[in-house]
C-alpha cells in the first residue's frame, strides 16, 4: 500500500485520539472542580441550612433502556445573600430527592459560594477519586494511540 493510505488512516485515527483526549479533559475538569472545593474544607467554619430549591432531571440511556435520574439544586442564605449550588455529581434515580428537603451546608465565610453539603461530602470525595482514575486511564489511552499513530506514519513514509 502506498503512503497516502497510511496518512488517511493516521488522520482518521487522530480524530479518535482527539475524542478520547476530550473525554480525559472532561474528567480532569470535574476532578479539579471538586478538588478545589474539597481542598478548602478546613476553611469551611460556618454552616447554614440549605433546602432543595430545584430538582434537575437528566435522561440516561443505554442500548436497551432509558431512565431518568435527578440531582438537587440547593439554596442557602449566607452573609445576607442567597446562594445556589448545583449538585450534578450527586445524581440519583428519579424520586430520590424531595423538593424542599433540608441539608446542612458548610461554607467558607469569606466565600460562601465555596461550600459542601455535609451529607454529600463522601460522595464528592468518591466522585473526585473516580474522575482522577478515569482521567489517567483515558489520558494513557490517548497518549498510547498518539504515539502509535506517529510511529506508524513515520514507518510508512520512510519505508
Amino acid at each position: 500500500m502506498d503512503s497516502s493510505f497510511y496518512l488517511v488512516v493516521a488522520g482518521i485515527s487522530l480524530v479518535f485520539v482527539l475524542l478520547i483526549a476530550f473525554v480525559a479533559w472532561t474528567f480532569f475538569s470535574r476532578y479539579k472542580r471538586l478538588g478545589t472545593v474539597l481542598n478548602r474544607a478546613h476553611e469551611m467554619t460556618k454552616t447554614a441550612t440549605g433546602t432543595i430549591s430545584e430538582i434537575v432531571t437528566v435522561t440516561r440511556r443505554n442500548r436497551s433502556f432509558r431512565w431518568k435520574n435527578e440531582y438537587p439544586v440547593i439554596s442557602f442564605a449566607a452573609n445576607g445573600k442567597q446562594y445556589t449550588v448545583h449538585m450534578d455529581w450527586a445524581e440519583k434515580r428519579k424520586g430520590h430527592y424531595d423538593l424542599g428537603g433540608t441539608y446542612k451546608v458548610c461554607y467558607v465565610p469569606a466565600d460562601p459560594g465555596c461550600c459542601v453539603v455535609e451529607e454529600f461530602r463522601k460522595t464528592m470525595q468518591k466522585t473526585r477519586t473516580q474522575s482522577l482514575i478515569w482521567t489517567v486511564v483515558f489520558g494513557l489511552v490517548a497518549l498510547n494511540m498518539l504515539f502509535s499513530i506517529i510511529l506508524q506514519t513515520i514507518t510508512s513514509i520512510a519505508g
